[in-house]
């Protein structure tokens, strides 16, 4: 607890600009001494306001949404990295199957899913549903790495894959506790689907670049 006495009463007003301001702010509890007190007249009393303490669950989940941003952001840098690639290479449909997944991956927080989104992933199931067995059965992803002789963009396709399944991952083991249960399962579901959704695209561009060549 501070005391606030005749001495540093006297040291304040010939220091700073307390004569000017007529205002002294002090932290709560101090003391001040009858003495002090008649320097101070004339002079308005303040106290700091202390912030409330942060409950351990507020800091958790703090920390949960900077870390899931993150994730986030690093996804859409490679969105977007490959979506120039594409573009530079004249590939239209890539560059829109990413704007597809780039438009999805902005819409996932936290607190929300914005339903208007919903509806892509639900295209992309439905693709998904025609495509996913032919392309699992011929590259499966836990075992298919392409080499330095794949294009470009195949490349660049199988590490957002990668980054997709980190984010999957991170959804399902660390954010139960921050989001509501149906939007828990909400998540990790768009997070699989876009997964998956990438390696089919990296598929299209391996089997096309075969037949052109």
């Amino acid at each position: 607890m501070a005391i606030l006495t005749e001495s540093k009463i006297k040291r304040l007003l010939r220091t700073t600009n307390l004569k000017e301001t007529k205002l002294l702010v002090l932290e709560p509890g101090t003391v001040i001494t009858p003495s002090a007190k008649e320097y101070l007249k004339g002079i308005t009393i303040e106290y700091m306001k202390i912030p409330e303490a942060t409950s351990p669950m507020a800091q958790w989940k703090s920390q949960l949404t900077y870390q899931f941003r993150i994730k986030i952001n690093i996804a859409i840098s490679h969105i977007v990295t490959l979506q120039k690639k594409s573009h530079d290479m004249g590939n239209t449909e890539l560059v829109v199957a990413l704007n597809t997944i780039l438009m999805i991956v902005k819409t996932i927080t936290m607190e929300t899913l914005a339903s208007y989104r919903l509806e892509l992933v639900q295209e992309i199931e439905e693709l998904l549903k025609d495509k996913k067995p032919y392309v699992d059965s011929i590259y499966p992803e836990d075992s298919y790495v392409p080499t330095y002789k794949d294009e470009e963009c195949v490349i660049a396709l199988f590490e957002l894959h990668a980054c997709l399944q980190d984010l999957e991952h991170f959804i399902a083991k660390e954010m139960k506790e921050g989001l509501k249960f149906e939007d828990y399962i909400k998540c990790i579901s768009i997070a699989t689907t876009l997964k998956d959704y990438c390696w089919v695209l990296m598929v299209q561009m391996i089997e096309n670049s075969v037949k052109q060549g």
